[in-house]
């Protein structure tokens, strides 16, 4: 069970990205991106997200990979 801080600090994060995302992606509707996967366990750096991209771009229109103080999250657009 996770502590309550890691509760706050992970939805803190995930909060962020919603404004960073949509700001970094220029026309692209907020509404559109998503985090599908990301965190220490399934990326401990951004190159192993970056392999990822290809993959995501072929399901999805568009694919990112966000660095939030070491949390790293791969996002795409619907």
């Amino acid at each position: 069970m996770k502590s309550w801080r890691k509760r706050m600090t992970y939805g803190a994060a995930v909060a962020a990205a919603l404004v960073a995302i949509p700001l970094a992606a220029g026309s692209a509707s907020a509404a559109g991106w998503h985090d599908i996967a990301g965190g220490p366990e399934m990326y401990p750096n951004m190159a192993a997200c970056k392999a990822d991209i290809p993959r995501a771009k072929k399901q999805y229109q568009d694919a990112t990979c966000v660095d939030n103080k070491g949390r790293i999250s791969l996002w795409v657009l619907y």
